[in-house]
């Protein structure tokens, strides 16, 4: 999956943005974030668009790892494309 990065222009900051597949995945992206120094309250994960099939089954949606990095946004972005 591809890293988005979104400036935020009320704060003049950056956000970077990973859809992943797997929530194992979404969680190693989320500790290597948390050991390069980013903190809880930079870091998002949310899942969405997840339903129940016809046959009652639970279809997944995706997993998102949103990172608040301003300045560490380079960094962010090569954290959450390593997996």
């Amino acid at each position: 999956m591809s890293v988005e990065r979104e400036r935020i222009e009320a704060t003049q900051g950056e956000k970077v943005r990973r859809e992943f597949h797997e929530r194992a995945s979404a969680e190693r992206a989320v500790e290597r974030l948390h050991a390069a120094g980013f903190g809880d309250d930079q870091i998002t994960m949310t899942t969405h668009g997840g339903q129940t099939g016809p046959d009652g089954v639970f279809v997944a949606g995706g997993i998102q790892v949103i990172v608040l990095a301003d300045e560490r946004a380079d960094e962010a972005e090569r954290i959450l494309a390593a997996d």
